[in-house]
């Protein structure tokens, strides 16, 4: 519902703007560079995915995909700009190049950014709210004991320790000098025993 309101809002400042400026609106969008930037934005969260998020997949990571949306719409806008700037048989000729047609058309290539702005505050900082919970830093050891209070195996403690450091299951295979099945199927356990979903949620089980 927030993310709804937060989209509403966005909707109706461009309108306030777009009326006090006398810009018509329509100038603003380009369904075709917000379509781009969006699929860059999904091609990026699907790379940071893993096998086992694919498989308990249920809920999008907005402030993930919202972040994601930037950097696309950040490429984007430097390819357009790029193709404009480097047309080497339109510098210097043609109307194309007067200064006053020449902003216009830097105005038209960097609308991305505007799509990557407002999705990432329509998105990312609704759900990126600021924690009133106090995170405690855990050493290694001490998170492997409370890892071992929520109900994990010595294994899965150790495999949990890793994951929160931010290591993939190939990375942990290496590190605890085992198989990378091995690890995927102590994910699953612990996915399972501490009720979550992704694996930054590990981490949050250490939150006081």
């Amino acid at each position: 519902m927030k993310v709804r309101k937060r989209i509403m809002a966005i909707l109706l400042y461009l309108a306030l703007v777009s009326l006090l400026f006398g810009i018509r609106i329509e100038l603003l969008l380009d369904f075709g560079q917000l379509l781009l930037a969006l699929a860059g934005g999904t091609l990026l969260y699907l790379s940071g995915m893993e096998k086992d998020d694919f498989r308990k997949w249920k809920k999008l990571d907005y402030g993930r995909f919202a972040m994601d949306v930037v950097y696309a719409s950040l490429i984007e806008t430097w390819i357009l700009l790029f193709i404009m700037l480097a047309d080497e048989e339109g510098i210097g000729h043609g109307e194309d190049w007067r200064p006053d047609i020449l902003m216009q058309n830097i105005a038209w290539n960097i609308r991305p950014l505007l799509y990557g702005i407002c999705i990432w505050i329509g998105l990312g900082s609704g759900e990126s709210k600021i924690q009133e919970k106090k995170e405690q830093l855990w050493t290694a050891q001490e998170a492997y004991g409370r890892f071992l209070e929520l109900g994990l195996t010595r294994r899965e403690a150790e495999v949990a320790v890793q994951i929160g450091k931010g290591l993939s299951n190939k990375e942990i295979a290496m590190e605890l000098n085992i198989s990378e099945t091995t690890v995927k199927k102590h994910v699953s356990n612990i996915f399972e025993k501490l009720n979550v979903e992704k694996r930054q949620e590990i981490r949050e089980r250490l939150t006081l």
